[in-house]
């Protein structure tokens, strides 16, 4: 982050001291940039904005922290030729927040059904940060129904020992991002850019805004539960399995990836040394651009994933089916899916469920909404990088 940067932080920092605190605004509340609607997938309720035309979709998947206006400067671009879905993922933005695992794999699963729901076939997955992450691992459990990746400052390149992740975990608890004033939040939003960009201030404003809402201890839960979820279902050494043709881009001045904590270094050396890994990948980096070079950088981005498609129409043959991989679903959280009715389980009927009260075991009831969350962390294995979110500095990504 350059002087200039420093200064509109201290400038806005400044402007935002003279707001008292009012009681938060639940996140549905917030005014999007773009129309929303609903899909229920399993037990969650996803909100999504679905725009333009063409042979290609394009399912844009935010990072840590963030939500659906991340992408609001290369929604308009990437929707002239293509239709766009944007999501908000469970547990962030105007979608469900509930006692969810919150792990890569849970993600993916919430994806895949509103892929399945809105009755698409095989997409373009886009990520950002920890939703770069997040389609990589959809491309390994869902093998044959994607057909190129573009991935913006991907989380899941980095590799973590086991010490590593652990403190990472530890480090980020839902206070930390529940307690973040608003020179904390300025500062965390800052590590996202190399130059901030007046246009990202209503990211700040909002996250603001929610803090003491109705929804946001849950938020705070699913960023924390996020982290942990990156470094237990790492990706790093199955780069080689993700056999569709894949873009990666970075910004030269990504201050989050790699961890600046544990191992700091150059990106772009990382980035250059990780493309190797895939069968079918290139990439590309911005100039002058941090961790959100999608939004800090956007006519270059949009530019390049636009060529990258142009390039690359759909993938000859279907991947065959694969061993999953991952942890099982801990019991004390609630899962997506009622018992018997996730379309991806083989013991599935056709007929779901029918709406008569559903019985559940009392342990995988989430706790009263009035208190805390005690569920312990969930286990830490190697691998992060939501690279900040405005709430997370030590596993990076953007809030």
């Amino acid at each position: 982050m350059n002087c200039r940067s420093h200064l509109l932080l201290f400038a806005l920092t400044a402007v935002l001291a003279g707001c008292k605190t009012k009681p938060g605004l639940a996140f549905d509340q917030l005014d999007y940039p773009m129309a929303t609607k609903k899909v229920t997938v399993g037990t969650a309720e996803i909100a999504y904005h679905d725009v333009g035309q063409g042979e290609r979709t394009l399912v844009l998947v935010h990072g840590l922290g963030s939500y659906m206006p991340a992408w609001s400067r290369n929604v308009e671009a990437l929707a002239e030729h293509n239709r766009v879905v944007v999501i908000d993922l469970p547990g962030y933005g105007k979608s469900s927040k509930a006692n969810y695992e919150y792990t890569m794999r849970f993600f993916a699963k919430a994806v895949h059904g509103v892929v399945r729901e809105l009755g698409l076939s095989r997409v373009v997955l886009v990520g950002h940060s920890m939703g770069g992450q997040i389609a990589m691992t959809y491309a390994l459990d869902y093998p044959g129904q994607v057909e190129a990746l573009v991935l913006s400052s991907p989380a899941g390149l980095e590799r973590f020992k086991d010490g590593e992740a652990r403190w990472l975990a530890q480090m980020t608890t839902p206070e930390f991002t529940c307690k973040a004033d608003d020179e904390a939040i300025w500062v965390r939003h800052a590590q996202n850019f190399d130059r901030i960009p007046r246009e990202s201030e209503f990211m700040v404003r909002d996250r603001i805004a929610v803090r003491g809402g109705p929804d946001f201890e849950s938020y705070c839960v699913a960023v924390s539960r996020s982290v942990a979820g990156m470094l237990d279902e790492p990706v790093a050494d199955r780069l080689d399995e993700i056999d569709v043709p894949t873009l990666v881009l970075f910004g030269d001045n990504d201050a989050l990836i790699p961890n600046p904590f544990l191992h700091g270094g150059s990106t772009v050396r990382m980035a250059k040394k990780s493309i190797k890994e895939f069968p079918d990948a290139e990439l590309v980096v911005l100039e002058k651009a941090g961790h959100m070079a999608q939004f800090e950088q956007a006519r270059e981005w949009n530019r390049e994933v636009t060529r990258f498609l142009a390039s690359h129409h759909e993938a000859p043959g279907a991947a065959g089916t694969r061993k999953r991989h991952g942890a099982k679903p801990g019991s004390s959280v609630e899962p997506l899916y009622e018992p018997g009715t996730d379309p991806d389980d083989p013991m599935h009927t056709a007929k779901p469920t029918p709406k008569v009260e559903p019985t559940r075991p009392a342990k995988v009831e989430p706790p009263p909404p009035d208190e805390p969350s005690t569920e312990p962390e969930p286990p830490v294995a190697p691998d992060v990088a939501e690279p900040a979110t405005a709430d997370a500095p030590p596993a990076g990504g953007h809030t």
